[in-house]
């Protein structure tokens, strides 16, 4: 259940923003390094480089696979997983610790997947280079199935998690009093 005080944490929208960035380019950095790629540069705050506005982005030499592409995605999908257990089935009684942990855990791995597959015409976006490296149909899939699940599981979270049930008890009580 949804209050409308905790839209209030839309202001914290930019330190969401530079987790999430930090997320999606320190998977890149993580797999890059693990394929033995040398991280030359990290950023995940927003910048504009020679090649225009970027949300951050990392510089690497060495050689890489699809993976490294992927990277975020699946690190969105493990996020989501992680998250969707810890804020469904534990009861966190500071609600503004599960809105924070919803809207990091949650809505921004959608975010993420969502703005880069809906920007996947771009050539210097991951999922173009998805698209380019391994057979599409496998890339829509994938994005229409997680994209769907994050949707499904935010539904289930904000409806019938234990702290969002414990939130419509503590408000029906404070009408029958």
């Amino acid at each position: 259940m949804i209050k409308k005080w905790d839209f209030l944490w839309l202001l914290a929208y930019p330190i969401y923003q530079i987790i999430g960035t930090f997320r999606h380019e320190g998977s890149h950095a993580l797999v890059g390094l693990m394929q033995g790629a040398e991280i030359k540069k990290f950023v995940f705050w927003p910048s504009i480089t020679e090649h225009g506005f970027y949300w951050g982005y990392i510089r690497y030499q060495g050689q890489t696979d699809w993976l490294f592409d992927a990277a975020p995605y699946l690190f969105d999908l493990l996020t989501f997983i992680l998250f969707f257990c810890i804020c469904m089935w534990i009861l966190i009684p500071p609600r503004w610790v599960w809105v924070n942990l919803t809207i990091i855990g949650l809505v921004s791995p959608f975010v993420n997947s969502l703005y880069n597959y809906y920007g996947r015409g771009n050539p210097r976006n991951d999922v173009y280079k998805l698209l380019v490296e391994i057979p599409d149909l496998f890339v829509h899939a994938y994005f229409v199935a997680t994209l769907f699940l994050y949707i499904l599981g935010m539904v289930l979270v904000f409806r019938y998690s234990r702290t969002s049930r414990q939130t419509k008890i503590k408000s029906i009580r404070s009408q029958l009093a």
